[in-house]
């Protein structure tokens, strides 16, 4: 991967979780432009966790101060950076107003050896 390749996918990662957090999923077209918006962060993801510079892009971004970038982040994380990834999901579940649930659902699976974050988009 390039640098300007990198550069390029960790700005759509970012962007594209950015777009996610500010979705209200109650109206009308909400799931629709959700869904959307996750195929297109996967897409990132996908292409940064080829490599090591890739997935330490996706690790600083858990610390990230807008709370949906660091959960998904965290939990891409979990597999290369498992402490630090897995800390800060703890911190949402000791916060219940922000991702409580599903932080607690990814450790969950995660520790049940369920969690699947490889999948593969349907659309892009």
């Amino acid at each position: 991967m390039t640098e300007r390749s990198l550069v390029e996918w960790r700005d759509r990662y970012r962007d594209e979780l950015l777009e996610i957090d500010a979705i209200r999923l109650a109206s009308d077209t909400g799931a629709w432009r959700h869904n959307r918006r996750v195929d297109r962060m996967q897409q990132a993801h996908l292409a940064l966790r080829q490599t090591a510079e890739g997935r330490a892009v996706i690790a600083e971004f858990i610390d990230d101060p807008v709370p949906t970038v660091a959960l998904w982040a965290a939990t891409h994380a979990l597999f290369w950076d498992e402490p630090r990834a897995r800390a800060r999901l703890a911190s949402f579940v000791d916060d219940p107003d922000q991702h409580a649930f599903e932080a607690e659902l990814t450790l969950r699976e995660f520790d049940a050896g369920r969690l699947k974050t490889d999948w593969q988009p349907k659309r892009v």
